[in-house]
């Protein structure tokens, strides 16, 4: 049995990897939802982005800001529904 494999190789380019749009989302969720993890996303893509030489290297700090923001984004809704739940039913 044989297996393919793609051989088109991984340039590190794909859009939802590249710390441009990384750095975008970071800033718009440090503008809208979470201003600590937003700054910490902010500079993992800045840094990133001085990567370039080293694509490993880039893809790692990519991650940790889509960790970041991912983790940003789910404290911001857990004390989202925690007002609503909670302090909603006090008044």
């Amino acid at each position: 049995m044989s297996y393919s494999h793609s051989s088109t190789p991984h340039d590190g380019s794909s859009s939802d990897r590249s710390p441009g749009s990384a750095l975008i989302a970071a800033i718009f969720m440090t503008l809208c939802c979470n201003q600590i993890c937003g700054i910490i996303a902010i500079v993992f893509s800045a840094i990133a982005m001085s990567k370039e030489s080293e694509p490993g290297e880039q893809d790692r700090f990519v991650g940790y800001a889509w960790t970041t923001m991912g983790i940003g984004l789910a404290i911001s809704v857990v004390l989202v529904l925690f007002y609503f739940l909670f302090l909603g039913s006090i008044s």
